[in-house]
């Protein structure tokens, strides 16, 4: 059978093999509570799994464009996404290297544990709501919009005035 060009199984918490819906386009999984393995999901153009809290590898997502995986806790890994070109973390507590993601032209970090933002010094929209243990953004002078709501630990704003709109 064709599978739909969309498939959207929003909080199927029984939901565990996925391996049938690795030709969708786009694909929303969020809230599965059960979902471990997406290493079948790597050809999705367009992949939410947000709230999907018992993924811990996503090694096999480096060439999905669009990729939604905030508050994914079991997250440490992230080396493998510098190809994808939207990618939103909210709320991935788990990472603490951010260093792969530079190449990511969109990239929404906020609440995550991050402090050294110098990798991504070529991200063009970089998302850095709440980010509580970033201090010296002088390093993100290329990016072109900056969020730094919330970010109470930045002290000097002069290398990034430009990117505030």
């Amino acid at each position: 059978a064709d599978l739909p060009p969309k498939l959207r199984l929003v909080g199927c918490a029984n939901l565990i093999d996925v391996s049938a819906f690795g030709k969708v386009c786009s694909l929303n999984l969020s809230r599965c509570n059960r979902l471990v393995d997406v290493s079948a999901l790597g050809a999705v153009l367009h992949l939410t799994l947000s709230g999907c809290t018992s993924i811990k590898d996503v090694s096999a997502l480096g060439g999905v464009k669009t990729l939604v995986l905030s508050n994914c806790p079991g997250i440490t890994d992230v080396s493998a996404l510098g190809t994808v070109r939207n990618l939103d973390l909210t709320l991935c507590t788990g990472i603490t290297d951010f260093s792969a993601l530079g190449t990511v032209p969109t990239l929404n970090l906020s609440y995550c544990r991050i402090v050294d933002v110098s990798a991504l010094a070529t991200v063009s929209n970089l998302n850095l709501t709440a980010c509580t243990r970033v201090a010296d953004v002088s390093a993100l002078r290329g990016v072109r919009k900056l969020n730094l709501y919330g970010c109470s630990g930045v002290q000097d704003f002069s290398a990034v005035r430009h990117a505030f709109r």
